[in-house]
């Protein structure tokens, strides 16, 4: 990004009220640092800035500037505070940008590139305009950019995160709270005396998944009184998800969320089966294992499932290249119980459906 000097700034001294966000790529200094190669640093930056201008700019908004590996963007048309739509959009915008992390992780991962974790924080309020360069282009600064940018440190990667003055104008239209949960997340201290509430959003009957963050790296641990499942269904059809990747369990949970199961998953395998020696019924379920995985891996865990029920129905989905010897590493499992990733959606719910028919 161009730095401009103080000549080249014009403040127009309008303002506007509207929503703001900013996106930050989580350790992209220590994803980057070790990279020898200056092309696939440009890569890396270049399919981070193009993916979420274009996913932002096709909800109405305008990425204004980057800033480093964080983008302010801004959506001009929430000035009209009446209209649901328009807000519908923006909060769609973030959830668009969470759900392709897989399929473009996917695409890093083959170019030997680190996965992408963001931050996202939104907020709406008053913003100064002013012109940069040849004054043909547009800043924003003020208070709610700056509080947005701040905030954004609190925000916990791959979710969703907004002030308290945007969840006032979302919380005005019922349907919002029809389609979306506001959880209150914490309250950022502005000064001594002025706390300032911020929310997580989640779609309603979406699947929880608590991100546990430490000094050094990203752990994504699932609760046992927090479950990543379908919270409105009736069907006694339960489906286990373990895999110690939350971008994976993201995407099957994004292919299974419209179907009538029962779903909890799982990052420790561990915690998996602590979960299953508690069922006590084994005839309606189904256990989606992947096979490389931290402490307890796939062939482990199927052998201490066995265990414990010996009809349990376990399929499992691999990135590894030995589908045709697994029959032969694990006796008695047929090909159909076997999948390579990355999966198809209708491949992945066609083959639950005949495992649990």
């Amino acid at each position: 990004m161009k730095n401009f000097s103080s000549k080249e700034i014009r403040f127009s001294g309008d303002s506007i009220k509207s929503c703001i966000g900013f996106i930050d790529l989580v350790d992209s200094t220590k994803n980057t640092i070790e990279m020898e190669n200056l092309e696939y640093m440009r890569k890396y930056y270049s399919t981070f800035i193009n993916t979420i201008s274009d996913q932002v700019k096709n909800s109405n908004g305008k990425v204004i500037k980057n800033i480093g590996d964080c983008l302010l963007f801004y959506f001009p048309k929430t000035t009209d505070v009446n209209n649901i739509e328009v807000f519908r959009e923006v909060i769609e915008c973030a959830f668009k940008i969470l759900d392709e992390r897989y399929n473009i992780n996917q695409e890093l991962s083959k170019q030997q590139l680190p996965p992408f974790n963001y931050r996202i924080t939104m907020d709406y309020g008053v913003l100064d305009l002013a012109l940069v360069g040849d004054y043909s282009q547009i800043d924003l600064f003020g208070t709610t950019v700056n509080l947005c940018s701040k905030i954004n440190n609190s925000s916990i990667p791959n979710e969703i995160l907004i002030g308290d003055n945007f969840y006032r104008i979302l919380k005005s239209f019922s349907t919002m709270l029809n389609n979306y949960n506001f959880i209150n997340h914490i309250n950022y201290q502005i000064t001594e005396n002025n706390m300032y509430p911020l929310y997580k959003i989640k779609r309603k009957n979406a699947f929880e998944l608590d991100i546990e963050v430490n000094d050094k790296n990203l752990s994504y641990n699932q609760q046992l009184d927090s479950p990543l499942r379908n919270l409105n269904n009736n069907n006694n059809e339960k489906i286990v998800l373990v895999d110690d990747e939350e971008d994976v369990l993201f995407t099957y949970k994004s292919f299974l969320e419209d179907q009538d199961y029962d779903v909890i998953a799982f990052t420790d395998p561990s915690l998996a089966m602590n979960y299953i020696r508690n069922i006590s019924n084994f005839r309606d379920l189904l256990l989606i294992l992947d096979i490389r995985m931290k402490n307890l891996n796939g062939f482990q865990l199927h052998q201490q499932i066995k265990a414990i029920d010996s009809t349990i129905k376990i399929l499992f989905v691999t990135a590894l290249d030995i589908v045709d010897e697994l029959s032969t590493i694990i006796p008695g499992i047929s090909e159909e119980y076997i999948m390579k990733k990355p999966v198809d959606k209708k491949t992945f719910t066609t083959t639950i459906q005949k495992i649990l028919k």
